[in-house]
């Protein structure tokens, strides 16, 4: 049945019109558009498998089958998703039910005072101040350090941010919503995430839902290798898990989403590292041995936005060249990176820090290699095209001058094997001193390769964007005889070096 019959339906059990004087016309209509309201504020239906579409019975969208909370006794709900699952919408609406129970004590915590209001509570479709009627509410307080909803029947939901776990100390609750827990400063995560279950001590039946895209990261990871070990142990008869884990792709929500922002992720993100996490919501999981650990491509500010980016010292084009260009060979690789002082230091941390700008690898003759090496030199104004003359590939340089004679460049050759090179790069991203600026589709083969690389020798594939990268960092950071970084004048050398 649409929602037009149904009102229609109403409208025929009415009186006659003609003989109902103003003020009975006008309390039917009243009683007729609160009917509508409270039918579209509804949440989960009873249907198996629902899809949360509209059906016999609810003439609005609502909760699909794996947004109900579980059923048994839990303590955490995580909500393991990708971007517009509906996760935030899910946990108000938990939120909600939770304090139908008169004098409940609810904590809501985000990664700052900000997103508590904006998302948590002022959101227009997903925040609590949506999901609650307004006949409910007695007062909501938003001011500087203090957002806080007062309910008719005593229930009381106060906002705070994790920027420190001393936001929560001496405060008792009796459930808890944490928002985008992955996104929380990862020094202080764990550390607020017990605090939380501090306040919770006393609490009759206390609970906590977590709403987050999944990042590989410890506090995040900790959380989830619990959940998946109870969940075995149920499997194999034990009791149902206490921490319950809700795992959803972005399409599950397709009905609620605009087609033409879907497509638009979908085309840019699809297949890449960051589109399997942000769209499909897996928790990409560390290789064994790898220098590179997931969590390292994802601290704050990893990929600023080029208008974003400081005045660049340095920037060099490393080129890892392959011997061959057969349809077999290895691909030669290019990587193009700055160096330069962030305007805000992260954590007081005033080193330089270095920004790769663009990645790519393909079969190249030499010929073309040093056309694309002395493009990319000019497209981003660089000081110096580095490349790896391993493997007879003493003469490229020459080949470049004959290519373009203006292009300065400089020789490398690698000394020690690739891991013993790659791990003080690796260093400088456990630093958070190196950020990837730009689309992640253009990063994605360099990430894949830094995640999965653990220097095995022969038994591995070569990782030549790596390489490149490696290089470019090298020249950057860590070669002792490389050229000193150019002044504030920003002047190009002229010359080989």
């Amino acid at each position: 049945m649409s929602r037009g019959r149904a009102k229609r339906g109403l409208v025929e059990g009415f009186a006659d019109p003609s003989v109902m004087s103003e003020e009975q016309l006008r309390a039917e209509v009243a009683a007729l558009v609160r009917a509508d309201e409270v039918s579209a504020r509804r949440w989960a239906c009873e249907v198996p498998d629902c899809d949360g579409l509209p059906h016999p019975g609810w003439l609005h969208h609502h909760a699909r089958a794996a947004q109900r909370r579980p059923l048994w006794l839990w303590t955490v709900w995580m909500l393991l998703t990708g971007r517009g699952w509906g996760k935030s919408r899910t946990a108000a609406e938990a939120v909600r039910d939770w304090a139908q129970t008169p004098g409940q004590q609810i904590a809501v915590v985000a990664k700052n005072a900000t997103l508590v209001r904006d998302i948590c509570f002022e959101s227009p479709k997903s925040g609590l101040l949506s999901v609650f009627p307004p006949e409910e509410i007695v007062k909501y307080k938003s001011g500087l350090g203090e957002t806080t909803l007062w309910l008719t029947n005593g229930t009381v939901i106060r906002g705070f941010g994790a920027e420190t776990p001393d936001n929560l100390r001496g405060w008792a609750f009796d459930k808890a919503w944490l928002d985008e827990y992955a996104a929380w400063n990862r020094i202080v995560a764990q550390a607020v995430y017990d605090m939380i279950w501090f306040c919770l001590r006393e609490a009759d039946a206390p609970q906590v839902v977590v709403s987050t895209t999944p990042k590989p990261l410890p506090h995040v990871k900790r959380l989830v290798e619990r959940g998946r070990v109870q969940e075995q142990k149920h499997r194999e008869g034990g009791a149902p898990p206490r921490v319950v884990l809700t795992r959803g792709h972005m399409r599950e929500n397709d009905a609620n989403l605009s087609a033409a922002a879907r497509e638009e992720l979908e085309e840019e993100y699809a297949g890449t590292r960051l589109g399997r996490q942000e769209l499909s919501g897996e928790l990409l999981e560390d290789v064994e041995g790898a220098l590179w650990k997931g969590w390292m491509l994802e601290v704050e500010g990893f990929r600023p936005r080029p208008e974003h980016l400081p005045d660049l010292q340095r920037v060099v084009v490393a080129v890892d060249p392959a011997t061959k260009s057969h349809e077999n060979a290895d691909m030669t690789a290019f990587t193009v990176a700055g160096r330069g002082f962030p305007v805000e230091s992260m954590f007081g941390d005033d080193r330089p820090r270095g920004y790769l700008l663009h990645a790519e690898q393909d079969r190249h003759t030499p010929t073309q290699a040093m056309k694309r090496a002395a493009q990319l030199y000019h497209e981003h104004r660089a000081d110096c095209v580095v490349i790896e003359a391993n493997n007879g590939g003493d003469y490229l340089p020459a080949l470049l001058e004959q290519v373009d004679p203006t292009v300065n460049w400089r020789i490398v050759h690698a000394t020690r094997g690739k891991r013993a090179r790659a791990a003080p790069a690796a260093q400088l991203y456990e630093q958070a001193r190196v950020s990837h600026v730009g689309p992640a589709r253009v990063f994605a083969e360099l990430e894949e390769q830094m995640t999965t690389f653990v220097g095995q020798g022969e038994t591995e594939d070569s990782p030549d964007l790596l390489d490149s990268a490696v290089w470019a960092l090298w020249d950057l950071f860590l070669d002792p005889t490389m050229p000193p970084p150019r002044g504030g004048n920003d002047q190009r050398l002229s010359g080989r070096r």
